[in-house]
């Protein structure tokens, strides 16, 4: 029973910890996006790099 007890109280906790932090992924609302590259497939600037900002 007490060899069963501590690895599963050491994951309850490890769990309970990961749940409790709060995830965030992406831009947050205000961010600024950066720059970046794009490849132009149509129109007047087809095959051309264009850079986004």
């Amino acid at each position: 029973m007490k060899r069963f007890f501590a690895p599963a109280l050491a994951l309850l906790i490890a769990t309970a910890s990961l749940m409790a932090a709060e995830l965030k992924s992406g831009l947050q609302v205000g961010d600024a996006a950066g720059v970046f590259n794009v490849r132009d497939v149509t129109g007047p600037n087809k095959d051309k790099s264009l850079c986004y900002r």
